[in-house]
């Protein structure tokens, strides 16, 4: 894909992996109160700190861990160790658990598989690393980088035959572990724990995508739970189903059609790293004739109704807590959490950082029990596990209510004459108010100029809200903190205009009752208005919305 961005070269890792170890070992020495040893001597083992490098399966993640592993090696009184194809959730577990100082992720993600990058975490910083200690890293490595142009030569590596570090590890199954651990905890009461295998019986469909997160199969299996129907659980460089997803619609319909074939209990989706999860569940439980009882009717659980999940999971562990979402998620959601279930929701803005944070800071200032941190996405940190951000910790929560509806199942049925279909997971979502037509339009700056894009968006914001007093129906959201927010119609009915997180891009979300209604409360009035101003109409690509309101898209 095409970006503007400068290519992340071996050279700029092998100063990043400088930077990084740097900043780490001043970290530890600030939270030790020691002082900061002399940085040319290497006599002290005990001041020696561990940094931890891991991939997801690109194959030019080898080159950039190797880089990496080199510069921060470079640091006197740092060691580094490798531990392959691993999670971006994992990574910060070795750090959390102490096997390591800090731990860096080699990973683009959900991206196309050309790009890459690294997530960042320390085990003295209290986490990822955030956007201030970033910008300071990157000054590091441009000091650090003049060094290498002073010596008129570039660093050593390794190519593509190894990453050079002191040790490989294989910390993976202490994570696996701490995932099992979580179930049994969830299913059986923190007292009396119960080391049976909580998930026996159940049929999982695991599609990890080729991605780094196949070995959350072993952890279902080991944990009693068929997962024979699973798809892509080893990693594969060339991705060859496509880079993992779980918001797209191909690997969502594959994962379908696997758990119609394996009559699963519940498809999870992972995407690249592992840090971000969706889910498919049957809408019923059929007795056939036989007596035999089936699954069918396989539909996405994600977005609005992953996050109605997780309340309903937490409005039994945590009564009255609050979730923290992004600002996209529907009405109906938030009637669902607060009024079904008893919850507060605070919608806050776009970016897992972001509801993370806003999580945090609303229980460091006590004004809220935020248990739950999550975006539509399918992002998603908990309170209970420290607020990572983490895909299978999601998948995990969602498998232990699974487990204990089909207790509460097995119960009924052992009173009863004859087989009682258990709940699906979509039942307990049932009173959640959703709308036929969900729509996400991104309009283009035609100049490709983020500074347009920021200008122009301030213009049509007002001009939006100037015509809120005139539009039938139209009525601003003052609670919404991103974007404009306008509530279209009494049924839930509203679009959101935003800018883009990271593009020259205007990101238009739209929730109706049907197409025509979305054409008619909301397209149409804001292309009248659009193309009336010319300042938006020479600026903006309005074609989505030309050919949407022309009914062909």
């Amino acid at each position: 894909g095409q970006t503007t961005l400068p290519p992340l070269t071996p050279f700029s890792a092998h100063c990043l992996g400088y930077a990084f170890a740097t900043m780490v070992l001043e970290q530890r020495e600030q939270v030790t109160g020691g002082h900061r040893s002399n940085i040319n001597s290497k006599n002290d083992d005990d001041e020696t700190i561990t940094i931890c490098i891991g991939r997801d399966p690109r194959e030019h993640g080898v080159v950039l861990a190797d880089a990496f592993a080199r510069g921060a090696a470079e640091v006197p009184n740092v060691k580094v160790v490798y531990t392959g194809i691993a999670t971006t959730p994992a990574l910060f577990e070795f750090c959390r658990s102490s096997l390591c100082d800090g731990g860096v992720m080699v990973t683009a993600s959900h991206l196309p598989g050309d790009r890459n990058g690294f997530k960042f975490f320390s085990k003295h910083a209290g986490g990822g690393f955030n956007k201030a200690q970033i910008h300071q890293m990157i000054g590091i490595a441009q000091e650090h980088s003049q060094v290498w142009f002073d010596r008129g030569a570039l660093p050593s590596t390794s190519g593509t035959n190894g990453v050079f570090c002191s040790e490989v590890v294989n910390w993976m199954p202490i994570y696996e572990e701490k995932l099992q651990q979580a179930l049994w905890k969830q299913v059986n009461s923190n007292e009396n724990v119960d080391h049976t295998l909580p998930l026996e019986g159940l049929k999982i469909v695991l599609n990890a995508g080729n991605g780094s997160g196949g070995f959350f199969r072993q952890v279902l299996e080991d944990l009693g739970a068929n997962v024979d129907g699973s798809l892509h659980t080893t990693p594969d460089s060339s991705f060859p189903n496509g880079i993992p997803n779980p918001e797209y619609d191909e690997m969502i319909q594959e994962t379908v059609s696997a758990c119609e074939d394996a009559h699963a209990d519940l498809g999870i989706l992972l995407d690249t790293d592992a840090d971000r999860c969706g889910m498919v569940a049957p809408r019923t439980y059929q007795r056939l004739e036989n007596g035999t009882i089936r699954p069918t009717g396989y539909e996405p659980l994600n977005r609005n109704r992953l996050i109605a999940l997780m309340g309903v999971i937490y409005s039994q562990q945590s009564p009255g807590c609050a979730i923290v979402t992004d600002s996209v998620t529907s009405t109906g959601l938030s009637k669902f959490l607060e009024q079904d279930l008893g919850l507060k929701h605070v919608r806050f803005l776009r970016g897992y950082a972001n509801v993370i944070s806003k999580a945090q800071t609303l229980n460091e200032q006590q004004l809220m029990n935020a248990e739950v941190a999550i975006e539509t996405s399918g992002h998603c940190a908990v309170k209970e596990n420290g607020f990572l951000d983490d895909g299978t910790f999601t998948a995990v929560k969602v498998l232990g209510l699974l487990a204990q509806e089909r207790r509460k199942a097995s119960h009924e049925e052992s009173t009863s004459s004859s087989p009682v279909p258990p709940k699906s997971l979509l039942d307990l979502i049932s009173s959640l108010q959703e709308l036929d037509e969900v729509m996400e339009f991104r309009l283009e700056v035609l100049d490709g100029g983020l500074e347009s894009m920021i200008g122009l968006f301030d213009f049509v914001a007002l001009e939006i809200d100037a015509l809120c007093e005139v539009q039938k129906g139209w009525k601003v959201d003052h609670d919404n903190l991103e974007g404009i927010r306008v509530e279209t119609d009494p049924d839930g009915g509203f679009f959101l205009l935003r800018k883009s997180l990271h593009d020259p891009v205007m990101c238009l979300q739209v929730e109706a009752n049907s197409r025509e209604s979305a054409k008619q409360s909301v397209i149409d009035p804001l292309l009248g208005l659009f193309q009336s101003q010319p300042r938006i109409a020479q600026t903006l690509d309005l074609s989505a919305l030309e050919l949407y309101s022309l009914g062909k898209n």
